[in-house]
């Protein structure tokens, strides 16, 4: 587990006043703002170029923020973070084996809802099922939420599906992508998969203690980025847009849409929020088969019903799958 380097509160407030000022602002104007010596200021500057800033001085020595560094860290995905609850507790890493089990060691330590892990670089990715979920450096979004909704263990597994609602809400509204969904977790673009999703839960019969949501989306994948054994199904926000995409605001985008998604929920239930999801469904109407475990339920997608469950019609029967997974036929 690598975390990101840390940026302490001076080269911090640098970035704020940066980007705040309409007019660069001089090197020796922006330390007295600060209260600090100018060699303190450039000590600074020059944290602020190991992290990736690039910076500009112009001939009357005023500073200009060129450019931030596409990487995961909590000033950038702060900036302009727009989510109440969502990512206000972060915890940022370069390489990490999996968000989802650090995000589960901060809830059983008691972090607050809507604590947020991400990580440029997951060595142990979890998929479904117990598979791998391919996470490399720099060119996706791999992150997990603390949740700790009070509703029935049940309902919990629901969540799966708004995650994945909020995948196809950011992707439409920022990038006009056209997104399926494909129960219970998987989101598709141009019949790609470019986003999955893990819920873990620590539950009694009657009660949630906490669900960590894990999601991953590839963003900036070419098809050479990923495994051979996955380039023919796996695809990404950047392929399918045929043009580069902004991971941070994407990311940011993405928290939103879910934390007004999960807030939803929370007052009104999963029910509300399904006729959404349906729109987008992939399976519905068509031919699936749907192993959980060992068996096998083989027949057409009806319905997803108000508990979010797959509706099969399998002969004069119809089966309700809350668990498992579902391939077409």
């Amino acid at each position: 587990m690598i975390a990101h380097p840390t940026m302490d509160p001076l080269t911090a407030e640098v970035i704020g006043l940066l980007r705040g000022h309409k007019r660069p602002p001089a090197i020796g104007n922006l330390a007295m703002t600060l209260n600090i010596s100018k060699p303190r200021l450039l000590r600074a500057l020059e944290n602020l170029k190991e992290l990736g800033y690039e910076m500009s001085v112009d001939h009357d020595q005023r500073l200009s923020l060129v450019s931030a560094p596409d990487r995961m860290i909590d000033i950038e995905i702060l900036s302009g973070l727009k989510t109440r609850l969502f990512g206000r507790h972060l915890h940022c890493y370069h390489r990490i084996g999996s968000t989802n089990a650090a995000a589960i060691e901060l809830a059983e330590r008691g972090a607050p809802e809507g604590t947020v892990v991400v990580a440029e670089e997951q060595t142990k990715g979890r998929g479904r099922l117990g598979r791998h979920w391919h996470s490399p450096s720099g060119l996706g979004i791999w992150s997990s939420v603390v949740l700790r909704p009070v509703v029935p263990p049940a309902q919990a597994a629901g969540l799966s599906l708004l995650a994945a609602l909020a995948f196809a809400e950011t992707a439409e509204s920022e990038l006009g992508l056209e997104v399926q969904l494909k129960w219970p977790n998987d989101g598709l673009v141009s019949g790609r998969k470019v986003c999955g999703v893990l819920v873990e839960l620590s539950a009694e019969v009657d009660r949630v203690h906490y669900a960590i949501c894990g999601v991953g989306i590839n963003v900036a994948h070419s098809a050479k980025d990923f495994p051979p054994a996955l380039r023919k199904t796996a695809g990404s926000l950047a392929m399918a847009k045929g043009a580069p995409v902004d991971r941070l605001a994407f990311y940011r985008s993405f928290l939103l849409h879910f934390e007004t998604i999960y807030r939803r929920f929370r007052h009104e239930g999963l029910a509300p929020l399904l006729p959404a999801y349906r729109q987008r469904s992939l399976l519905l109407g068509k031919k699936v088969t749907v192993r959980q475990g060992r068996e096998k339920i083989g027949g057409v997608a009806v319905a997803i019903d108000d508990t979010g469950g797959l509706v099969v019609r399998s002969g004069k029967k119809e089966i309700v799958a809350h668990s498992g997974e579902a391939t077409l036929r």
